[in-house]
């Protein structure tokens, strides 16, 4: 937070007009939210298809296991567990920059005005909030990470850049 100087209020001219001012940035970022990647069939039999991982090929593609190409279905008897682990699908990163810009005006020994001015991601960067789990959109949307975890197809986003005023009135 910056605020200007307390004492500009008794200084004239420009001093003047920038005193009781407020600014307070708030700048964010982070890394992208895990997700489990799931095949969307059920591979191991356990009468569900929610949570059910693929395969990982040497190459680094997703398979179903069962399918041409991958795992078998059944081994010695045993139905097939995918073998990517857990938490390998991620969200891209999140940054964002809020701003807000307060200017207090007094009214007389026991009013004071406040008007406010608040803007939130100033940069109208798109914020991938969650991405479809899915093989089939893994595949399709074909990105990975550096840390060779795979990205998808976004399917919801933060806010938008927004803008919002007020007045406040202490008394």
């Amino acid at each position: 937070m910056i605020a200007s100087p307390s004492d500009w209020a008794k200084a004239g001219g420009f001093h003047r007009a920038l005193s009781n001012f407020t600014i307070a940035p708030i700048f964010e970022i982070s890394s992208g939210r895990p997700f489990n990647i799931l095949s969307n069939q059920d591979t191991n039999n356990d009468q569900s298809n929610q949570t059910d991982r693929p395969s990982v090929l040497a190459d680094g593609t997703l398979c179903v296991p069962g399918t041409p190409g991958c795992a078998p279905l059944i081994t010695d008897g045993v139905f097939t567990s995918g073998s990517l682990g857990r938490n390998f699908g991620l969200t891209h990163r999140y940054m964002s920059l809020d701003m807000r810009v307060a200017k207090l005006v007094p009214i007389g020994e026991r009013l004071r005005l406040e008007l406010i001015a608040e803007g939130f991601n100033l940069f109208n960067r798109f914020n991938e909030a969650a991405a479809s789990p899915f093989i089939t959109d893994v595949n399709l949307f074909n990105q990975r990470a550096a840390n060779g975890r795979y990205f998808s197809r976004p399917t919801a986003a933060f806010d938008p850049r927004q803008f919002q005023f007020g007045l406040k009135l202490n008394f």
